[in-house]
């Protein structure tokens, strides 16, 4: 998954969810734009949008194109592991150590593998991570390039943006100008970023 905007995965989930709850029915790629005129310059980016929706579960689209919420999701909590700290400036030993559990709702993350890892350092900070949140991952061992991403190299781990590059390297980026990239041959990707929780102090 590229980087996507949770906030307006969210809407249009809502969007989807209210429409057919009102109407028995499901609106079309024109009644989402109408609704979300800022957020869709074309339908092509509703399609991804809806795709993500998708994968995660949240949805179903049959082979009519027809769009609709998948019901056992829209009251279901997934109970997700804490599993210790995470780098989020130079990778960190890769240590998991189940610390307890956090309930996460489905309809907003998905019924797929997920777990929680405490950020250590600002190098994420410009997509909102900071030192002390916790991350929501959801593990799974491929990455698009622009994906946050868990990345074990060796025995340590750091989250990143993934940026494979022509020439086979990975280009690790942190999402802060005071870190800089990590360039390797390789890495294996543990899981992606699909939220984050904040600690408030």
């Amino acid at each position: 998954m590229r980087r996507y905007d949770e906030e307006l995965l969210r809407q249009l989930y809502d969007y989807i969810m209210d429409y057919q709850q009102t109407n028995s029915k499901s609106p079309s790629y024109r009644m989402i734009a109408k609704h979300l005129p800022n957020a869709f310059s074309s339908t092509a980016k509703i399609g991804k949008y809806l795709t993500v929706l998708e994968n995660r579960e949240l949805i179903e689209r049959e082979c009519d194109g027809a769009i609709k919420v998948n019901p056992k999701f829209r009251t279901k909590t997934v109970n997700a592991p804490i599993v210790g700290k995470v780098a989020c400036g130079q990778p960190i030993e890769a240590i998991e150590n189940i610390e307890g559990s956090f309930a996460l709702p489905a309809e907003i993350f998905g019924s797929r593998d997920l777990m929680l890892l405490k950020a250590d350092g600002m190098s994420m900070k410009n997509v909102g991570i900071e030192d002390g949140d916790y991350i929501i991952i959801r593990r799974q061992e491929t990455a698009d390039s622009g994906d946050m991403v868990l990345a074990l190299l060796g025995n340590e781990a750091t989250v990143k943006t993934y940026y494979p590059q022509k020439n086979g390297k990975i280009v690790l980026h942190p999402e802060n100008e005071q870190y800089q990239d990590i360039v390797v041959e390789d890495c294996m990707i543990q899981g992606i970023v699909v939220g984050c929780l904040k600690r408030y102090r």
